[in-house]
């Protein structure tokens, strides 16, 4: 890589850092909900596979 390819990502990384840390925040935030609904599609598909099997 030369000199002026690192000196670019350098660049580019420091302008793209405050969009990285707004995301970062945002998957903070919506961390507990993805849980919850981790939680509840384990529920439903263990409902449905009971349901199949005595159906």
């Amino acid at each position: 890589m030369s000199l002026v390819h690192l000196l670019v990502d350098l660049r580019f990384t420091r302008e793209f850092a405050p969009f990285t840390r707004e995301f970062g925040a945002f998957t903070r935030e919506f961390a507990p909900f993805t849980r919850e609904f981790g939680a509840f599609t384990r529920e439903f598909e263990a409902f449905t596979r009971e349901f199949v099997l005595y159906s």
